[in-house]
């Protein structure tokens, strides 16, 4: 029989709840344990509609169960850090939702933590196990479509609700945050090294105070990454990049479904064709990697770097609005 990791949850999010509770529940290297909420009844009542073991009334209770042996991390942005420390302090390995924090220096600071806890630290960027991620990386990288030029990134949502955490500043709330991140995070892994500097211009809701509409500029020196990602507009998202001998256009390259078969597009000067992919749960993926990297205790300790080096990028980028110049990425 398998060897499995008995998971736990710290919160009850809606995120959670539509996206991963049942995808992880199927995975053969994961037990989902028990599942924590400053609400009792609410993680009483999530525990037996997924019937999940255990429900906590609070997350130290559920860091107090010697049985669970990692966490995931579904909190508003601002707590993140917080419940990093406390659950390295209890010996259990994280799977923390991104960003990873809420600055570089806080990114940091809770690597170094785990590390010397001896506990695993990843940061949940499900979108990178999706095949067709791969599938685009493999592309680029045999040269199939030449050099890289430019990226281009577009990602929105329209969101109105003042309660909506996404739109409370002081809880790390805003685009560039919540959707931003993923826009910069797969420019850096596709041009497999870091921006130089970066000039960005950030838009502000009038009630919010969080960024509803961002734009920025990714100087990889020779190469270029561009998006722009919304709060209050209508949902969309869509990648390209173009190559000096074709270019690759990802049709929903973050939130791709997993009930229907993903679609990448590739234009060369053979022709264009498009790649389809079997229906597959890209957060069961990524949640059974992390499995997997906890449950080999050979395998070095995640480090956690790249989540540091994106927030570096999301830090300039913040920057680079407020002076109104380029920022260099340090």
């Amino acid at each position: 029989m398998m060897k499995r990791i008995k998971l736990g949850v710290l919160g009850v999010s809606n995120h959670f709840i539509k996206r991963v509770v049942v995808p992880v529940q199927g995975l053969e290297n994961v037990e989902l344990a028990a599942i924590a909420s400053r609400s009792e009844l609410k993680a009483a009542d999530v525990a037996r509609q997924f019937n999940i073991e255990q429900a906590y009334g609070s997350y130290e209770a559920l860091l107090n169960d010697n049985t669970i042996e990692a966490v995931y991390i579904p909190l508003p942005n601002h707590l993140h850090a917080e419940w990093i420390k406390k659950a390295a302090d209890a010996g259990k390995h994280v799977l923390c939702e991104k960003p990873l924090s809420m600055d570089a220096t806080e990114a940091m600071e809770v690597a170094e933590y785990c590390q010397k806890k001896g506990v695993v630290l990843m940061e949940a960027f499900m979108y990178k196990y999706h095949p067709q991620w791969k599938k685009v990386s493999e592309i680029i990288r045999t040269n199939n479509i030449g050099k890289v030029q430019y990226i281009n990134t577009s990602f929105s949502y329209n969101n109105p609700s003042a309660a909506n955490i996404r739109n409370i500043k002081e809880y790390g709330g805003g685009g560039l945050r919540d959707i931003g991140c993923y826009a910069i995070s797969l420019s850096r892994f596709l041009m497999g090294k870091e921006p130089e500097k970066v000039i960005g211009l950030m838009s502000y809701h009038a009630e919010f105070k969080t960024d509803s509409l961002t734009t920025a500029i990714l100087d990889f020196g020779g190469a270029r990454a561009t998006f722009n990602v919304s709060t209050a507009a209508a949902a969309f998202q869509k990648v390209d990049i173009v190559a000096t001998a074709g270019r690759i256009t990802i049709h929903l390259p973050f939130n791709a479904y997993n009930d229907v078969p993903a679609k990448v597009t590739v234009d060369s000067a053979i022709g264009t064709r498009e790649i389809n992919f079997e229906p597959v749960d890209q957060y069961a993926l990524m949640v059974a990697e992390f499995a997997e990297i906890v449950l080999d205790k050979g395998h070095a300790l995640e480090n956690s770097d790249d989540a540091i080096l994106n927030q570096k990028v999301l830090d300039a980028v913040v920057r680079s609005s407020e002076a109104g110049t380029w920022e260099s990425v340090v």
